[in-house]
């Protein structure tokens, strides 16, 4: 791995209404209407990423997934990729992915990262807080990709119908989004989490 100064290494700042932007016109280009969004078949077949699973990826690194500052592969945690319980928190985890290859093209590329040590070297070094705003962002778009509000939005109103919550008024806001998740996360195949945070960010708009 080149010589870096990890000192100097700054994130760009991009505002939530960037990364939304980003991710609908890249899940717009690379996927069709329908939702969960596939973000393996995106990898593996419209961008023609090599998906590696890795032994113990988790364990070195403290992350399920990886991708390269070359832009030709993906590392993935062998165990969990072989492990069907582990479906939709790795769809997140590509997006996750996706979200760096995106947003962060400029500063990725200078940490040359071509293999497992050169991404543990770079999360020894970095700066906590400038590596922190990198998988922020990247958890941002993640979520705008695999839940797209227009969608989100019918399908917590269609919640609402079937469920009979006509005095949402006297529910807190945060109950009603934790016990509207359950439901709504199977039909994004994603986590109870990622929708709370997606049904807050919705909340907050209207």
């Amino acid at each position: 791995m080149p010589n870096i100064n990890y000192k100097s290494i700054v994130v760009p700042f991009l505002n939530n209404s960037k990364i939304k932007d980003n991710a609908n016109l890249f899940r717009i280009k690379f996927w069709d209407n329908s939702i969960p969004v596939d973000t393996e078949e995106i990898i593996d077949l419209k961008l023609k990423l090599d998906i590696i699973p890795k032994k113990e990826l988790q364990k070195l690194c403290d992350t399920d997934a990886l991708i390269t500052s070359n832009w030709s592969a993906v590392y993935v945690d062998y165990d969990k990729y072989l492990d069907e319980r582990y479906k939709n928190r790795l769809r997140f985890s590509f997006a996750h992915e996706l979200g760096h290859f995106i947003l962060h093209k400029n500063v990725y590329n200078s940490f040359c990262i071509k293999n497992l040590e050169d991404f543990y070297k770079l999360i020894e070094k970095i700066p906590q807080q400038q590596y922190g705003y990198l998988e922020a962002q990247a958890n941002k778009f993640a979520n705008y990709l695999l839940v797209p509000r227009n969608k989100l939005t019918k399908e917590r109103n269609k919640a609402i119908k079937e469920n009979k919550l006509y005095n949402l008024k006297n529910i807190d806001i945060k109950t009603l989004n934790s016990y509207l998740a359950i439901p709504i996360s199977k039909i994004f195949g994603v986590s109870e989490e990622v929708i709370e945070i997606a049904l807050s960010d919705i909340n907050n708009k209207t």
